[in-house]
C-alpha cells in the first residue's frame, strides 16, 4: 500500500489500483470498516504504521481493558420465575414474529465464505512452484533446486 498526504489528518492510500482515503480525526475510511468496526482498518493501519503511532489509540473505549473490566465488575443474579416478572403493558402487548426469509434448499455448506480481504488460496505448481496453475498445464521452466 502506499500513501499521500493530503493534509494533517486527511491521508489517501492506493492499495493495488482502490483509492482508499482515511481520517484520523474522524475516525473514517472510505472502506467504512474503520467508522463500523471502531478499530482500524487495514488503510488506517498503513498510515499508523508509517507515522509511528500506537492503533490503540485510534480504537474505540469500549474495546479498552478498564471498559471490559467494568462490564464484569458487578454481578449479576439469576433471572427470576417469568410468573413473578413485571412486565410493561405496552412491551406485553408487542408480538414479535420470526424474520421473513426462506431456507435454502439442499445440504448446507460446510466451507465457510472468504471474506474479501483474504487472500484466495490457488493452486500451486509442483515443477516452477508459481500459484493459479498445476503441474498438468504449466508451461515454464521448472525451478532449480
Amino acid at each position: 500500500m502506499h500513501v499521500s498526504s493530503s493534509n494533517d489528518s486527511v491521508k489517501t492510500v492506493y492499495a493495488n489500483t482502490t483509492k482508499f482515503i482515511v481520517d484520523l480525526k474522524e475516525r473514517t475510511c472510505t472502506c467504512r470498516r474503520f467508522q463500523i468496526d471502531e478499530i482500524p482498518c487495514p488503510h488506517a493501519m498503513s498510515i499508523l504504521k508509517d507515522m509511528n503511532q500506537d492503533p490503540y489509540k485510534f480504537c474505540s473505549h469500549y474495546f479498552t481493558k478498564e471498559t471490559i473490566l467494568k462490564t464484569y465488575d458487578k454481578t449479576v443474579y439469576p433471572v427470576e420465575e417469568e410468573s413473578t416478572w413485571n412486565v410493561p403493558e405496552e412491551v406485553a402487548q408487542k408480538i414479535v414474529t420470526p424474520p421473513q426469509g426462506r431456507t435454502k434448499s439442499g445440504k448446507p455448506k460446510k466451507k465457510r465464505m472468504r471474506s474479501s480481504l483474504e487472500k484466495i488460496n490457488h493452486n500451486k505448481c509442483s515443477r516452477c512452484r508459481l500459484y493459479g496453475h498445476n503441474v498438468k498445464i504449466c508451461r515454464n521452466m521448472p525451478m532449480k533446486k
